[in-house]
Order: C-alpha cells, then sequence, then structure tokens
C-alpha cells in the first residue's frame, strides 16, 4: 500500500478544527473534495475513522488513537515550514480560566505587547479550548501532581487556599473564633464540597449535610463572597489584592488544596512566539514579590 501522506494530513486538519468546512477553507478546496479524501483513507486503512453523531462529526476509538500518533509529526512539519516562511501569521490564542484573567493574565499580557507590538493575541475563555492545542495557542489552567498531559505543563504558581468572607459577612455572622465554628458558618464551594471536607479534616472535623451554595468556577465564587454571601476557600495567589485592601478577611493560616497549582498547557512543537510568551509569563510569575499578607484572625 502506497502512504496515503496528503490523506493523512487532512485527516490530521479534520480532527485539529473539528469540522470539515474549516479543513476545506483552510487547504482551499471543497467540503465534499476533504470527505472523499477521509473516505478513501478509510478505504485504505479498512476501517472507519469517523461517525456521525447527529450534526456532528466524531472521531471513533481507533480514529482518535490515529490522529494522537499523526499530530507531533504533522506539527514538527508545520513547525519547521513555517518557521522558514517570511511574514507567517503572528496570531497567538490563550485559553484561560475566568478567573486568572483580572488579577493575573491582562496586566502581563500589556507589559508584553508593548515589547511585542508585531504579535496578534487573541484571549478566549479556558471553557472554549479545544481538545487539540495547536502550535500557535496555550491554555491556562489548574492542576493536580497527577495530571496527565500529550502536552507540556509549566507550572506559574500555587493554587493553595484558605477561608475567607468579606466584613459584611463577619458583621452579621456568628463569631468565628475557632474552625469548628466555620461548622456553623455559609460555606460557599467552587464545583463541590471536597475542599471544604479535606480542609476540616485537617481539624478531624467532618463537614455535615445540608443545602450548598455551589459556584461553577473560582471567579463566581469570589463575586459572591466579596458580595458578603458567605466564607470560601480562595487561592491566596489571586485575591492578594483584596486581602490588602481588607474587601476580604482571612479567617485562619491553615490551607487547602495543598497539592493544586496554575500553570501553562502547550503543544510540544509551539512556536518561537509562542514559546517567547510561555517564558515571559513564567518568568513573571516566578518574580512577583509577594504582596503584603493581611493578617490571619486568631
Amino acid at each position: 500500500m502506497s502512504l496515503p501522506y496528503t490523506s493523512l494530513h487532512t485527516f490530521h486538519l479534520v480532527i485539529r478544527f473539528g469540522s470539515l468546512k474549516q479543513t476545506a477553507d483552510h487547504l482551499s478546496l471543497t467540503e465534499s473534495a476533504v470527505s472523499h479524501q477521509i473516505k478513501r483513507l478509510e478505504s485504505q486503512l479498512g476501517y472507519a475513522l469517523f461517525y456521525k453523531n447527529g450534526r456532528q462529526l466524531k472521531a471513533t476509538p481507533r480514529g482518535l488513537a490515529l490522529a494522537e500518533q499523526l499530530a507531533q509529526p504533522f506539527d514538527h512539519i508545520d513547525h519547521t515550514l513555517l518557521n522558514e516562511t517570511p511574514n507567517h501569521p503572528q496570531s497567538l490564542t490563550l485559553y484561560c480560566l475566568p478567573s486568572l484573567l483580572e488579577p493575573w493574565l491582562l496586566p502581563l499580557i500589556l507589559t508584553f505587547k508593548e515589547t511585542h507590538p508585531e504579535l496578534d493575541l487573541i484571549i478566549r475563555y479556558h471553557s472554549s479550548a479545544p481538545e487539540y492545542l495547536d502550535e500557535n495557542s496555550l491554555r491556562i489552567s489548574s492542576f493536580l501532581p497527577n495530571h496527565a498531559s500529550q502536552y507540556k505543563v509549566v507550572p506559574l504558581f500555587t493554587g493553595k487556599t484558605i477561608p475567607v468572607c468579606s466584613p459584611l459577612y463577619l458583621s452579621q455572622a456568628n463569631p468565628i473564633d475557632n474552625p469548628a465554628s466555620l461548622l456553623e458558618a455559609n460555606l460557599l464551594h467552587d464545583h463541590s464540597e471536597h475542599s471544604w471536607q479535606t480542609w476540616f479534616s485537617q481539624f478531624d472535623l467532618t463537614l455535615s449535610a445540608g443545602q450548598k451554595l455551589i459556584y461553577e468556577d473560582f471567579h463566581l465564587l469570589k463575586m459572591a463572597t466579596l458580595a458578603g454571601q458567605g466564607v470560601a476557600l480562595c487561592p491566596r495567589a489571586l485575591i492578594q489584592k483584596e486581602l490588602v485592601a481588607s474587601s476580604l478577611i482571612a479567617l485562619f493560616p491553615q490551607e487547602g488544596d495543598n497539592t493544586r497549582y496554575y500553570g501553562l498547557e502547550y503543544n510540544p512543537y509551539a512556536q518561537s512566539n509562542l514559546q517567547q510568551l510561555i517564558q515571559y509569563l513564567e518568568l513573571s510569575s516566578l518574580n512577583q514579590q509577594p504582596m503584603k499578607k493581611s493578617t490571619p484572625r486568631s
């Protein structure tokens, strides 16, 4: 069997874009021509690469396995050719957690753009990130130590949390003078009650069942805490401004989420411009001087 390089590359692009139409536009072909290439490739391989799920085109398990093997070689080819082609597009896409935009990413991006005005930066929400990261994009996420990824991961800063509330809530709540007293407080949760259960376990306390306020992400959680809705475990690194301004008050010094961290995830064949941005974000995170911390309540 002669190796179907063209069809394999087309298949690789369909997986990358998740769309026959986008692939056709990228290759300056018709959608029908792309579809025919995929069908010929399936015929040569002897198994299906895609199946229809409603109007969506989904990769089969064997299709996904093949795509994973093809991704790095084709990325390496793209990386090599683009670096040798002058005036190639200078556009980088960052998929970022909402909670990191205002306190961390946006100030750094403004400084980066001052020294790299030629680059176009596209900032998108983390939730819109594709499964496949090309050589011009990165994800900014929270990770646990056992995170497995086909991409490179660069740790940035810790995700350790502390219990905090607003002065308004503290003035209206029952006295909070020891960890056990938090069991009677309005506890706010990020995703689930797991973080609070783990935090209480260090004091041999158990979080009881009952009504819970659960927020989809930390950004919503922080807004609810600032509004005086209750007590939340918030990453210290992301609430420095609020702690200094005393709009949030640290209740106890004991930390939770001790193994979680924030970091970057990117393609091993990232373009040189993206690598520059990654190095800048990593160095900026390492060099950030810790702001003055508010004094935890005893």
